[in-house]
């Protein structure tokens, strides 16, 4: 009987781990790695934050994305040609309404559409699209227009792992 008990925890344990590990790779799958789009390299390891904790990475605006429907929000740091920071948040959403509800949200002063995901727009060295039900934001900490291209650049990968 101890043996089989052993048996049954340990299963359960390895298939605990299996899923674990698979949900971890598929949550980095959304980042492009180091050098997929030139000039940017991953510069930390993806985070990711369920609608229950994001107030611990947006704290006071967490609310808004939660009435939206937001399930999960996955963040990796960027580093554009070893000079300039930027950030890239993926916002998994229950449906694609809350995805484009987000982006409507979004001051559209003084920004330019750009053809990402579908719908998207770019202002000061960030760069937000909706994408099914995906939000997703990009912001180098840096204003110029090889930094807006390469911004854009870096939200097309994303988009493009995204899928339809």
């Amino acid at each position: 009987m101890r043996t089989t008990m052993a048996a049954i925890i340990l299963a359960l344990v390895i298939g605990s781990m299996g899923c674990k590990s698979k949900s971890a790779a598929g949550a980095g799958d959304f980042f492009p790695a180091t050098n997929a789009v030139q000039g940017w390299a991953k510069s930390s390891d993806t985070r990711t934050f369920e609608a229950s904790h994001l107030w611990e990475y947006i704290d006071g605006d967490a609310e808004k994305y939660l009435q939206a429907g937001v399930v999960r929000t996955l963040t990796s740091d960027y580093r554009f040609n070893d000079k300039v920071d930027a950030t890239a948040d993926v916002y998994l959403m229950a449906k694609p309404e809350g995805a484009k509800k987000i982006f409507d949200s979004d001051s559209a002063v003084e920004s330019q559409a750009v053809n990402v995901g579908e719908g998207g727009r770019t202002a000061k060295g960030s760069l937000t699209f909706h994408q099914g039900p995906y939000y997703v934001r990009v912001v180098a900490y840096e204003d110029s227009p090889a930094v807006n291209q390469a911004v854009t650049a870096l939200a097309q990968a994303i988009s493009a792992k995204l899928g339809k």
